[in-house]
């Protein structure tokens, strides 16, 4: 073998060593902490309509046999669940019907894969329905997220940013109501989102609390 060949099989060997060293240490990150007390405060840093919303962990729930992490966004609640795979969040649509709520449609989908990889993609959906009075109301709910790329943060270091799509359609015998909506989020080690982007405008990490 010629000193090429051997200088190839010492660098291949190196940058797969790196590469190996790099996916590990960023495995032991956290990027979603879901210890109670944290919280954290965004700002869109808009001079003419300013707008904060403060996210803040509430104690543990339980929510169909499985414990969740109750989000308090803003007064408004969101419930993840943390496992090996990654963060399952709860879905729970609801019609109103003669002024009475029914519950369509409840369950957890899988929102974000950790540790995070580059270009990695996944969809998961909900389906269900309800007769109602010998009428059937159907519902289904899709999540598509992908890890669009790992960039530098001129303050976090190297974040990832998550784009997610996702849709919710209720189709009764009269009409079909559907949504979409459009995310964009950042993540940063040991911090968790520090911005994120959708339809009420871009939203920038300003301070926060990490147990």
């Amino acid at each position: 073998m010629n000193y090429k060949g051997i200088w190839v099989i010492l660098f291949s060997g190196l940058l797969f060593n790196a590469c190996k060293n790099h996916i590990i240490e960023r495995s032991a990150n956290d990027y979603f902490p879901t210890k109670e007390g944290n919280w954290w405060n965004y700002t869109n840093d808009d001079l003419y309509n300013p707008v904060s919303i403060n996210i803040t962990i509430e104690p543990p729930d339980t929510i169909l046999q499985r414990e969740c992490y109750p989000f308090n966004v803003s007064g408004e609640f969101h419930y993840y669940s943390k496992d090996q795979e990654g963060i399952k969040e709860y879905i729970k649509i609801i019609e109103n019907y003669g002024g009475s709520d029914y519950t369509i449609l409840e369950g957890f989908v899988f929102r974000l894969e950790l540790p995070f990889v580059k270009g990695n993609r996944f969809v998961d959906s909900l389906v269900d329905s309800l007769d109602f009075f010998g009428q059937w109301i159907k519902a289904q709910y899709v999540i598509n997220v992908l890890v669009s790329d790992y960039q530098e943060d001129e303050i976090y270091g190297e974040v990832y940013r998550v784009i997610i799509n996702r849709y919710q359609t209720v189709i009764t015998q009269d009409s079909t109501i559907s949504k979409e909506e459009y995310i964009e989020e950042y993540y940063a080690p040991d911090i968790g989102m520090i911005e994120f982007k959708n339809a009420e405008g871009r939203f920038r990490l300003k301070d926060f609390h990490i147990e």
